[in-house]
């Protein structure tokens, strides 16, 4: 009698804890997102956002925290409650990059204050001439630019193809001058105008000129060649395998999140991103989607994180520049 007993309070003592636990989620959650409307990571989120809460049951509110590389919203989410109720879409360089290049002034540790989700796309740095310009690849610019001197200019925008930048100055030439950009679109008008020979920038903002034969793809600066125009080799496959200029997007939660919120969160967005008209939807925008599992995102962040911390150290990048 009493081994009956004792099994009975057992096992009521386990229904009375799981009855006790809160399912997820029961509240709106929002979603920051460190760049402005309209950006691309913003339509990714809002596609997110509609999905997520027609399948969890909850509005998901999109909130835009841009400034600082991303580094305002990001830290936002790092000193939020982890109970999946605040997560962060984040650029990779606001994880990777700002680091290294701002010190201090970033008040959040990427691989200790957040638990990664997934990642949800992959972004590649597109190498870009007009479509007069002599060379056809990397080798061709590598050899134009050593027999003409300080006459080809590389257009960039700040961030990952600014360090990519130098990393092709200094495999192609010491003699191709730099040249600043604020925004993708205006290394497209500068490249169509013939005012820089080359550019490094997204495909969004030259795909169209590319189609349309007023701009020429030299190379992707990627280990592999991108879905998004496949018929554009890698820098790899042309000699250059040091060249990496892969950035990424990423949903991550506070650390300390519950796992089985990291579980639930991570299910519902692989399955919405997997979906064929979700898929066609954003490749239409020019988004290259590429899911992960947690600890894959984990490994990106910590690899990603050091390579271009390298970089940084190596050219003595500060923020002045």
């Amino acid at each position: 009698m009493i081994k009956l007993l004792l099994g009975f309070l057992t096992a009521a003592g386990i229904a009375c804890s799981a009855s006790a636990e809160t399912p997820y989620p029961t509240k709106p959650i929002r979603l920051v997102v460190t760049l402005a409307p309209g950006s691309q990571p913003d339509i990714v989120a809002r596609v997110l956002a509609e999905r997520m809460q027609a399948s969890l049951g909850q509005p998901v509110i999109v909130e835009n925290r841009p400034g600082a590389d991303g580094t305002i919203g990001t830290e936002l989410v790092a000193r939020s409650a982890a109970d999946g109720y605040t997560l962060l879409y984040a650029l990779g360089g606001s994880l990777t990059v700002a680091p290294a290049l701002y010190g201090s002034r970033v008040r959040y540790e990427s691989e200790k204050d957040f638990a990664p989700i997934t990642q949800t796309v992959r972004t590649t740095v597109f190498l870009t001439a007009n479509a007069a310009f002599p060379a056809s690849d990397l080798k061709s610019l590598a050899s134009y630019t050593s027999t003409h001197p300080r006459t080809t200019t590389l257009g960039h925008t700040a961030g990952t193809p600014y360090l990519m930048a130098l990393l092709l100055r200094q495999a192609v030439s010491d003699a191709a001058e730099l040249v600043a950009y604020k925004g993708n679109s205006e290394v497209a008008t500068d490249l169509l105008a013939g005012r820089i020979q080359a550019g490094l920038s997204s495909l969004p903002g030259v795909q169209p000129y590319i189609k349309g034969g007023k701009l020429k793809a030299l190379a992707v600066l990627s280990p592999s060649r991108s879905d998004l125009m496949p018929e554009v080799p890698s820098s790899a496959e042309e000699g250059f395998s040091d060249f990496n200029a892969d950035t990424w997007n990423a949903v991550l939660a506070p650390a300390g999140t519950p796992a089985t919120v990291i579980e639930r969160l991570h299910r519902e967005i692989v399955r919405i991103l997997a979906a064929p008209e979700i898929r066609e939807r954003l490749t239409n925008a020019g988004v290259e989607i590429k899911t992960s599992n947690p600890t894959l995102l984990a490994q990106l962040i910590r690899d990603d994180k050091a390579r271009w911390t390298k970089v940084i150290a190596d050219f003595h990048v500060t923020t002045e520049k």
